[in-house]
């Protein structure tokens, strides 16, 4: 009897274990995603996209733009046929998202969201470059996505996707659309009709998955052709390559004119400090597409890491200089042509109709004023030519130190320095107080100077501010990150 009770119980738990297994398997997952991130329409236009249904059933839009009418499920062809209003009262929205949703045999339900909306879309594939700006709140831009800067040279870019960005949603629906990159910018929160300001780099990929490009997005209620300045027969942008201001009235501004950072002769911008007195030397915060943040990576020049192919395929890695690399961030192949004072180059930062100043375009600068000491907090002077045809101010931002604090070290390298030193012997005990002035201004220049380059150099001396001055044609190490000022290209 014991036995068969024993045999009982195995059968009964036997089927026991089939009846939840029957259950679980009744119970499917499913998927579901549409084609595209987003939808650009134009009033009263109808856009038909596609989507991907995976074991689901009773798909059902939940949610649409207010005064939107309901947009149509073909389950059969898997599209969803979107029209948007002919116009707007007061009560309906231009932009909002649809959201479709379904559920699998016996399980939880799915959904996707569509952005849509009625915005327009500019296309800057006419206007190739390294850097685009963009200034037009909630719009779609576009560009070519399968050349490089040069608009000649060709990409194999099978996907694109944000690689950083100063603020999270700030590039918004980034996609790989008929050979073109396509994405979206929102509005200022404050200010709806202006754009929502900030720095993102954008990257293409190949099939593998390999970075083949990338472009600056210098996005910004700011127009260069408006308010540029003409230094010694130079039509110069009057902020840095990268800033959302050229203000050294409070701190937040001085933050906001520092603008980008650039190794000599590449064309991949470093983000700014995280204070206006870059004074811990640590980057301002950045996030990739999905709103996770990244962070900058430094690597040594060598035979693998100081290429030109390295430096493209990592945007985000600064490229420390060594004595074996001449502190360039080249390992060998040290190319006074990466950046021309004649012409606009593949690897040029600046916009389209704009490149890398000259050498020629600082001459003779000075500083507009009387040096004192209330110039320490101000982070930047005023300059202007001696044959008086314009003035701008110049931010005294410092730089990305070329190489690691010691030889053999992992710190330093990378970080912001901003400081003038003042010349005090090895012997005598420095005052950090002394020492460490309040901020130096390092710009660029496309000009070679033997295995460096030259820059323009200005500071502020704190303990003498009758001292304080500017010098052209500094020769400076190529793996120094430093400023860029933009001249009108021929």
């Amino acid at each position: 009897m014991n036995y068969m009770k024993r045999f009982a119980g195995l059968v009964c738990a036997v089927a026991a274990i089939v009846f939840f297994a029957s259950c679980s398997k009744d119970k499917e997952s499913g998927s579901l995603s549409f084609d595209s991130p987003a939808v650009f329409l134009s009033a009263g236009q109808t856009v038909t996209v596609g989507f991907k249904s995976v074991n689901l059933q009773n798909l059902s839009v939940t949610n649409k733009p207010t005064g939107w009418s309901e947009p149509t499920i073909d389950v059969a062809a898997q599209t969803l046929t979107i029209t948007a209003p002919g116009s707007f009262d007061d009560d309906e929205v231009k932009t909002g998202s649809v959201v479709l949703a379904g559920s699998p045999k016996g399980g939880s339900s799915v959904s996707a969201t569509l952005f849509v909306g009625v915005v327009e879309s500019e296309d800057l594939s006419g206007k190739p470059a390294n850097s685009y700006i963009v200034s037009k709140p909630e719009h779609n831009y576009l560009f070519d996505a399968m050349h490089k800067g040069d608009g000649t040279s060709s990409l194999a870019t099978a996907s694109v996707d944000v690689v950083w960005q100063s603020k999270s949603g700030l590039i918004q629906y980034t996609e790989l659309r008929d050979g073109k990159v396509s994405f979206y910018v929102g509005a200022d929160s404050d200010d709806e009709e202006k754009i929502k300001e900030g720095n993102a780099v954008i990257g293409a990929y190949d099939a593998g998955g390999t970075m083949i490009w990338s472009w600056h997005i210098w996005a910004v209620n700011y127009n260069p052709e408006t308010s540029k300045v003409l230094f010694n027969g130079y039509n110069m942008m009057d902020r840095n390559l990268g800033a959302l201001a050229n203000d050294n009235s409070t701190t937040d501004k001085i933050l906001a004119s520092y603008g980008l950072y650039y190794q000599w002769g590449r064309k991949d911008p470093f983000i700014g400090p995280a204070s206006y007195n870059a004074a811990n030397g640590a980057s301002a915060s950045m996030y990739n597409g999905g709103g996770s943040r990244v962070y900058l990576k430094t690597e040594v020049s060598s035979a693998e890491a100081g290429t030109m192919d390295y430096a493209v395929r990592n945007p985000l890695t600064f490229i420390v200089g060594v004595a074996g690399s001449e502190y360039d961030w080249l390992w060998s192949a040290h190319s006074d042509a990466l950046w021309s004072a004649s012409q606009k180059t593949v690897n040029d930062p600046c916009p389209y109709g704009w490149r890398v100043a000259p050498a020629a375009a600082f001459d003779q600068l000075f500083i507009d004023d009387i040096p004192s000491a209330e110039y320490a907090d101000k982070f930047g002077w005023t300059l202007m030519p001696s044959t008086v045809t314009g003035a701008s101010l110049f931010i005294g931002a410092g730089r990305r130190i070329y190489r690691h604090t010691q030889e053999n070290d992992t710190k330093g390298g990378g970080s912001i320095q901003n400081f003038y030193p003042t010349p005090i012997p090895d012997t005598q005990v420095r005052s950090s107080a002394l020492y460490n002035q309040p901020w130096v201004g390092y710009y660029w220049t496309a000009a070679a100077s033997g295995t460096q380059s030259s820059a323009f150099y200005f500071w502020f001396d704190k303990s003498a501010p009758e001292n304080s001055g500017v010098t052209h044609n500094t020769p400076q190490y190529r793996a120094n990150g430093m400023q860029v000022r933009c001249v009108k290209a021929n």
